[in-house]
C-alpha cells in the first residue's frame, strides 16, 4: 500500500490555520478516512486467502521492494466556480497558492514526503491577498486499486475571473479582487479498481516505485464520497453581478455533500521502453444534498436556508510523462478532482481539488531490516494490504 500525505509548510505568504480546536477537528476527520480505508481491507483480508499478485514483467517491473528517494517540487490548487445564467462569465475563486519544495522516500509501497515553501517565490500577497490554509492530499496506490483521500481548509481567496473594476469594489490594497472572509472545508475519497493490474502500473507513473516497460492501458471501477462547506460574511456574488446570476447563487452560506459510482480508463504509453505518458480519465454521477444561504441584496428580506437533493458528477484526471529506468525516473504528473452540483434553480456551483508535481527519482539497492520485519507483520496480519512484489 504506497500512503504519501502531503502538507503545506508555513511561508511568510501562507500561513498554516492557528484555530487548535478546528485544525485538530479536521486532523481527526482525515486520520478516521485512513482508518476506515485500513479497516475496510482488513476486512476484505479475512474473507479471501493470501495471494500473491501475478505481475508480468516483460510490462511492469516492481521495485517497491526497493529504497526509493525522491526530490521533487510541486503546487496544490484549489477552485471554486458559480455558474451564471449565461449573460456574463462564470465566477471564479483561488487561494493564493504556493510553489513548494521536498523530499520523500518510499519502501515496501509505503511512502512519506515533507515539503516546504520557496520564500523568495512565494512573495505575490500584494497581487493575490493572504490565504490561510491546512492542506493534506493522500494518495494511497496498490497494484490493484487507486485512491485518493483530501482535507483542505482555506481563509482568504481572490477572484480569478473578474477584475475589481468591473465589481466596483474600491482599492483594496490587493491587485486582483480579494475576499478575505471567505473560508471553505472539504474532505472527501476516491477509490477505484484497476483491472489490469498484473500488465498496468499506476505507481509507475505516480509513484515512482514501478517501471512501465510496454505500453499498456486498464479499465477502472469505483466509487466516490465528498463534503464541503463555504462560509463568508456576504454574498459570494458581487452586488454589482447579482442580476446576472439565479437568486441561489448569492450564496453566503453552503454545505454540500454527494455519493457515487466513478468509472474509466487509464493508459501508458512507452516509447522505446524508457520514454512514458500516462493519461487517466474517469467520470462519476450521483445524488448530492445541499443547504445553502442566500443573500438577496434586498433589505429585510428573509435568510431562510433551502434544502434540497439534485444530481452530482465527479470528474478525475490524472496524467504523467517523463523517463523511467530500472534506478532513475525524472517526471512531471498531474492529478485533479472536479464536483459538480446543479441547485435547485439549475445553477451550477462546482469546486475542484488537485497537485502538480515534478520528481527525481534514484531507486537504491538496498533493503531496511527494521522495515521488512515490519511488513512480515502485515503480511501476516493484513494479507490484502502488503504483498509480495
Amino acid at each position: 500500500m504506497n500512503v504519501a500525505v502531503y502538507s503545506n509548510a508555513p511561508s511568510e505568504r501562507s500561513e498554516p490555520l492557528r484555530s487548535s480546536s478546528i485544525c485538530q477537528m479536521h486532523a481527526t476527520v482525515f486520520r478516521l478516512l485512513l482508518v476506515l480505508l485500513a479497516s475496510t481491507y482488513h476486512t476484505k483480508a479475512f474473507a479471501q486467502k493470501t495471494r500473491t499478485l501475478n505481475i508480468d514483467t516483460l510490462f511492469v517491473k516492481d521495485y517497491s521492494h526497493l529504497l526509493t528517494a525522491r526530490a521533487y517540487s510541486s503546487t496544490k490548487f484549489n477552485t471554486l466556480r458559480i455558474g451564471s445564467n449565461g449573460s456574463t462569465r462564470d465566477l471564479v475563486f483561488k487561494p493564493n497558492n504556493q510553489i513548494n519544495m521536498g523530499v520523500g522516500a518510499s519502501y515496501r509501497r509505503f511512502t512519506i514526503n515533507l515539503g516546504f515553501g520557496i520564500p523568495f517565490i512565494n512573495n505575490d500577497d500584494a497581487r493575490f491577498g493572504r490565504t490561510r490554509y491546512l492542506d493534506a492530499q493522500a494518495n494511497i496506490l496498490s497494484p490493484e486499486r487507486a485512491t485518493n483521500l483530501f482535507l483542505q481548509v482555506f481563509k482568504g481567496y481572490y477572484i480569478s475571473s473578474h477584475a475589481r473594476s468591473e465589481l466596483g469594489w474600491a482599492e483594496q490594497g490587493v491587485e486582483r479582487p480579494y475576499r478575505g472572509d471567505l473560508d471553505q472545508f472539504n474532505f472527501g475519497a476516491s477509490s477505484m479498481r484497476v483491472y489490469n493490474s498484473r500488465r498496468f502500473s499506476y505507481r509507475a507513473a505516480f509513484n515512482q516505485d514501478a517501471w512501465q516497460r510496454r505500453s499498456q492501458g486498464s479499465w477502472l471501477l469505483g466509487g466516490y464520497l465528498t463534503y464541503y462547506r463555504v462560509r463568508a460574511d456576504s454574498s459570494l456574488v458581487p452586488e454589482r453581478l447579482a442580476s446576472r446570476f439565479d437568486a441561489q447563487a448569492a450564496i453566503y452560506k453552503g454545505d454540500f455533500g454527494d455519493g457515487g459510482v466513478m468509472g474509466g480508463y487509464a493508459y501508458t504509453f512507452v516509447y522505446k521502453e524508457h520514454w512514458f505518458a500516462t493519461g487517466s480519465l474517469a467520470l462519476g454521477a450521483g445524488l448530492g444534498v445541499h443547504r445553502v444561504l442566500s443573500d438577496s441584496f434586498e433589505e429585510g428580506a428573509a435568510r431562510d436556508p433551502i434544502s434540497t437533493l439534485g444530481p452530482g458528477w465527479h470528474v478525475q484526471i490524472r496524467a504523467g510523462a517523463g523517463y523511467n529506468s530500472r534506478r532513475d525516473q525524472a517526471s512531471i504528473s498531474f492529478n485533479q478532482e472536479r464536483v459538480y452540483y446543479i441547485l435547485a434553480t439549475q445553477n451550477i456551483f462546482a469546486w475542484s481539488v488537485g497537485n502538480l508535481r515534478l520528481n527525481f527519482v534514484h531507486r537504491f539497492q538496498r533493503r531496511i531490516p527494521e522495515a521488512d520485519r515490519a511488513a512480515r507483520w502485515l503480511r501476516r496480519h493484513m494479507p490484502e494490504v502488503i504483498k509480495d512484489p
